[in-house]
């Protein structure tokens, strides 16, 4: 695209292509926070005080632990995969 036409096109051009960047920013720290591994460890932290507190009973804090660890192993696969050239990575659905 020539430098005229992108001028002539930047009142329609210019707010979409903002848009595309806060779209992919946000993306970026939703990835960031869904594989973040310390915050899967300190939500079993948490959940191990609460029960420790009486807060939860032992069948509630075992259903809620497995998902946490599935959920952190998946992370730790996610984030294997990645370094590993060439392997599939796991479906996140």
């Amino acid at each position: 695209m020539g430098l005229i036409s992108s001028l002539l096109l930047f009142p329609v051009a210019g707010p979409i292509q903002g848009l595309e960047f806060i779209l992919e920013q946000i993306r970026e720290e939703a990835e960031a926070a869904m594989f973040d591994e310390g915050r899967m460890q300190a939500e079993l932290y948490e959940l191990n005080l609460r029960r420790d507190l009486g807060e939860i009973s032992d069948d509630e804090y075992e259903k809620l632990e497995t998902e946490l660890l599935e959920r952190l192993s998946a992370i730790r696969s996610y984030r294997e995969a990645l370094t590993v050239p060439g392997a599939p990575l796991e479906d996140e659905g």
